[in-house]
């Protein structure tokens, strides 16, 4: 896996009828970078702070490396929740 950060972000459009057929990235890393196409059914998504009140019944939620306390309880440094799609993985 190569980590970069988005550089450039567009968008292209195919016929009479503007329809989104895919999204085009440029991913800049240190060795140089990569220009990538995401369909268009592919979710993009970003992270932002949320609070306690997202997790309720039925929130879509993603948990990595929780850690079982003495207490049998777990613990996590952070809980993924999705606003409207499943959270990333």
């Amino acid at each position: 896996m190569t980590n970069g950060s988005v550089e450039q972000s567009t968008t292209s459009s195919d016929g009479q009828a503007v329809t989104l057929k895919y999204q085009a990235v440029t991913l800049k890393y240190k060795d140089g970078e990569k220009k990538i196409v995401i369909p268009s059914d592919v979710p993009v998504v970003a992270y932002t702070p949320g609070d306690r009140s997202e997790l309720k019944p039925g929130a879509r939620i993603f948990i990595a490396a929780a850690m079982k306390q003495a207490d049998g309880k777990l613990q996590a440094a952070r809980i993924n929740v999705g606003r409207g799609v499943n959270p990333p993985m």
